[in-house]
């Protein structure tokens, strides 16, 4: 397996910590329901996570504060080997890919820039569910700009920020993806091989649960390659995607009170980014 690495070069925890959880109590449920979390079963487990990381001679750098590791057992419900697994595939995916889920520091000046443009980020509020929602506006990268690093790389930085927050972990994501605008320029940034990859490592290597997926504006020459797209990916999230032909239509399915203006809310997206 080699070297892995945690979770990024800046202020990274390495150490354990006394855990204490600060999920509120209707999250609490949450969990108990639909992840078979409770205190118990918690400290049980996060020792079992730490007992993996420091007797694996493979594992040279990981974070086994409670915050980290309970990521992957949120995301497997607390199903050990599973989470073990998930959590071995993370730090090889950090390891294999670092062109993508390395540097990740917001300070970059080309990640920086990107999350600007509006290319990804998270809208202030959460949605009807409870769920921290992200916006993908991909016809805002500018291809001569910015390549496929500098796109990967600051969509994990809002990913790694969000999921610090544990009410995240247990509740989920939601995504909306705009399409609009996408042309010919963007998409060549991108071989098949590399999409396969990338869908393969967010579906299968990332702590995250993604529970609503919405796209929107997709144009008619991008059917073809999202259908691909789609193939790469499992049952369980082809079925969480939900396609707008536009903007009306995702107001029907994602509440306007969260949207930005352009999308028929209340707040820019400058003032939200």
């Amino acid at each position: 397996m080699g070297s892995p690495y945690g979770t990024g070069e800046v202020g990274e925890v390495l150490g354990e910590d006394e855990y204490v959880c600060t999920l509120p109590t209707e999250v609490r449920k949450i969990a108990s329901r639909d992840l078979a979390e409770d205190d118990a079963t918690r400290s049980v487990a996060l020792q079992h996570m730490r007992n993996f990381v420091t007797r694996n001679p493979a594992i040279t750098k990981c974070r086994l504060d409670g915050n980290f590791l309970l990521r992957f057992l949120r995301m497997k419900k607390f199903r050990l080997q599973q989470s073990q697994e998930l959590l071995v595939k993370y730090l090889m995916m950090r390891r294999d890919h670092p062109q993508w889920f390395t540097g990740l520091d917001v300070r970059d000046p080309h990640i920086d820039a990107l999350i600007d443009t509006g290319y990804f980020f998270a809208l202030p509020e959460r949605d009807d569910s409870g769920r921290r929602v992200f916006l993908n506006v991909a016809g805002k990268m500018d291809p001569t700009r910015f390549n496929t690093s500098h796109q990967i790389r600051s969509m994990q930085v809002g990913c790694e920020s969000l999921l610090e927050d544990e009410e995240n972990q247990v509740r989920g994501f939601t995504y909306i993806f705009d399409e609009k605008d996408v042309g010919l320029a963007i998409l060549t940034l991108w071989s098949p091989s590399d999409v396969a990859k990338v869908f393969s490592c967010c579906e299968k290597s990332i702590p995250m649960r993604h529970k609503e997926i919405h796209i929107v504006n997709l144009p008619t020459a991008l059917h073809a390659i999202f259908e691909f797209a789609k193939t790469l990916l499992s049952d369980k999230i082809k079925n969480r995607f939900q396609i707008h032909s536009d903007e009306a239509k995702l107001r029907k399915s994602v509440p306007v009170r969260i949207l930005p203006k352009e999308y028929g809310g209340t707040i820019p997206m400058a003032e939200m980014i």
